[in-house]
């Protein structure tokens, strides 16, 4: 009898370790998952109560979509072979900005004086605003960058497609008029 509650409880703490690694290593996808986590950011905005609470919560959403937008951007351009530049230290910076800027925004939301929440609001909104400017005019950079790469391969691509349909058509022209016997 000993021996089979002894098992038991052998098998119960196995059972339990395997489900607290399993629960681990789920929130830690979850939690470095930026879908996820822009969702999340998404859905606190949005059960946040009216205010200058959901207006901080907006303020961070914005704020990390910018910064993930771009370091996506500037990921493709750089896959896709594109010229980037220093573009990738830029978005690096910008993420680290953004970062500094987001836990600011975190005390700003847990700041339990809601006159000095609202007067610190406006600079905050302004700090976000000037990351978002910066964030879009590197991913500006990052699209041209991909375009002119495009926009020189192209042109010697039109053209030797031009020749070649200029080459099928003679080439039709020539069957017909020996299918017509001239």
């Amino acid at each position: 009898m000993e021996e089979l509650l002894l098992t038991l409880l052998v098998m119960c703490l196995v059972a339990g370790g395997v489900t607290l690694f399993a629960v681990w290593r789920v929130v830690r996808w979850v939690r470095r998952s930026p879908m996820l986590r822009r969702r999340a950011r998404s859905v606190q905005a949005l059960t946040t109560p009216p205010g200058a609470r959901r207006q901080v919560a907006c303020l961070r959403r914005d704020l990390n979509v910018a910064a993930q937008a771009t370091g996506e951007a500037v990921a493709v351009v750089r896959a896709a072979g594109g010229t980037v530049g220093d573009l990738p230290q830029l978005a690096r910076r910008l993420g680290r900005v953004a970062a500094t800027l987001d836990a600011e925004l975190r005390l700003l939301a847990r700041e339990p004086d809601l006159s000095e929440l609202a007067r610190v609001l406006p600079a905050a909104r302004a700090r976000v605003a000037d990351v978002t400017r910066v964030a879009l005019t590197i991913r500006r950079a990052a699209s041209a960058g991909l375009g002119a790469d495009t926009a020189a391969e192209l042109a010697p691509l039109e053209a030797e497609v031009e020749r070649e349909v200029r080459a099928l058509d003679a080439g039709v022209d020539r069957l017909l008029a020996l299918a017509s016997g001239t």
